[in-house]
């Protein structure tokens, strides 16, 4: 071989070098960001305690406050509608026609596990309610959730209800739906497992899922009544916060606190009484589409919701205080604890599939979770009429068709809670009564 053939080698293999890192670089840039693991208690805590007092002293925030200039949400058009295509929300009701028809099989099919034997494969450690995971014979699996004793179907029925007006207001949520089963027809998978109260996973046996189902109320039949979640696609990354970037998310660019979606989801939260809007609930799924991969960002969990608290009826206060409010704490002080409250003269229905809901206490302007949230918190009159815009976009047939798949078997209930949630959300429209009159150019998905 010539001399004046090695320069070619030499380039060659520079060129396999770069090629090669140029790959790995690639691979690096496309590679999931790393899973969360959030304390959910420490979440409540900062909420509850350090935030609001550091947003109370931030010098920033009070001389926009004094300037009437408001730091409006970042990721909005020339005609201030969220920028497409996003990760959390897209258009549907109040922007493009929805039919009741099109919300009720647009999170997935709804029908819950596949009839025939399920394996039962671990047990749920998260969460308040009783449940675990299981396999049907198609292999899909299904996480599933039981009723408190004393509300039968009321967190079960506000889960799946309110998962479809949230996936009809455009955002990503888990196909939910009702199911009823019979013990003998589980069969625990030879993998199964559970963690002890040490937080140690151990095998599961055939007493601890008697165990699990001796803490749900059987239905007269003998069969047994949950809520059916189908596990998301992808990988599971864990909860998103509300303030903040996912940092290792190359697509993640904007604050949480100033993504329009979210402020402007205060709205919907306030319709439906979705009182634990926090990280808890949500979940951000690695999913590949169309050749590209991304994380796609969900909201979980809505057995909260309506007139559930998800072990027990929702209390008259909910909605209308946080679990620490130091305004309301201020205004008892000063008055010496002899002001009312306007929830005293609440009346409950007395319906325990619904727990507890009303609209004659319903003011849809001073609406609050539990704990204040860092999106909600930032949000602007421009906001909440892009939310409400939403809101007032459910018809009554869409409202009574949510209403339908949570299954409700007392016909009372189900024209209560449909009742109840038609007049809040016309309240909703009388005050924010611009909002579904603002010119916006429809959005052509």
């Amino acid at each position: 071989m010539s001399r004046s053939a090695l320069p070619n080698r030499r380039w060659i293999a520079v060129a396999v070098v770069l090629g090669t890192l140029a790959g790995t670089f690639a691979r690096a840039a496309t590679a999931p960001p790393k899973p969360t693991n959030l304390s959910y208690l420490y979440d409540a805590f900062d909420n509850s305690f350090p935030r609001p007092v550091a947003r109370q002293l931030d010098p920033a925030r009070w001389v926009r406050k004094i300037g009437h200039n408001p730091r409006e949400a970042a990721n909005v058009d020339e005609n201030d509608q969220v920028r497409l295509p996003s990760t959390w929300w897209q258009p549907r009701v109040g922007f493009v026609p929805v039919t009741a028809e099109q919300m009720l099989a647009g999170p997935g099919p709804g029908h819950g596990p596949a009839p025939g034997r399920w394996q039962v494969t671990k047990a749920k450690t998260q969460g308040v309610t009783p449940g675990f995971f299981v396999k049907d014979a198609s292999g899909k699996t299904f996480i599933l959730k039981f009723d408190p004793p004393d509300h039968p179907e009321m967190a079960s029925s506000a889960d799946v209800i309110v998962s479809h007006l949230f996936w009809a207001a455009g955002y990503n949520v888990p196909d939910n739906a009702i199911v009823t089963f019979r013990a003998e027809s589980l069969d625990v998978a030879p993998n199964a497992s559970v963690t002890d109260a040490s937080g140690r996973k151990q095998p599961m046996s055939r007493e601890d899922l008697t165990r699990i189902l001796g803490r749900v109320r059987p239905q007269p039949d003998g069969s047994y009544r949950a809520m059916s979640s189908r596990l998301l696609g992808g990988k599971n990354l864990g909860p998103f916060l509300y303030e903040g970037r996912r940092r290792d998310d190359p697509e993640d660019l904007i604050p949480h606190e100033c993504r329009r979606e979210l402020r402007g989801m205060w709205p919907m939260a306030a319709w439906l009484n979705h009182s634990d809007v926090r990280c808890a609930n949500t979940l951000d799924m690695w999913v590949t589409e169309g050749g590209r991969s991304f994380v796609r960002h969900h909201l979980i969990d809505f057995g909260a919701c309506i007139g559930s608290g998800s072990t027990a009826a929702h209390d008259y206060a909910t909605g209308t205080e946080y679990y620490m409010d130091y305004s309301v704490a201020t205004e008892q002080a000063v008055t010496l604890g002899l002001k009312s409250f306007a929830w005293e003269s609440a009346v409950d229905p007395k319906l325990p599939t619904v727990g507890f809901i009303d609209a004659d206490h319903f003011d849809p302007k001073t609406w609050r979770p539990d704990y204040p949230n860092p999106a909600f918190d930032e949000r602007t009159d421009r906001d909440v009429r892009w939310g409400a815009r939403i809101v007032t976009g459910f018809s009554d047939d869409m409202i009574r068709a949510a209403v339908g798949a949570g299954m409700l078997s007392d016909p009372r209930a189900a024209d209560y809670l449909t009742g109840v949630l038609i007049q809040r959300r016309d309240l909703i429209a009388h005050a924010w009564s611009t909002a579904a009159s603002v010119a916006v150019t429809p959005y052509h998905p």
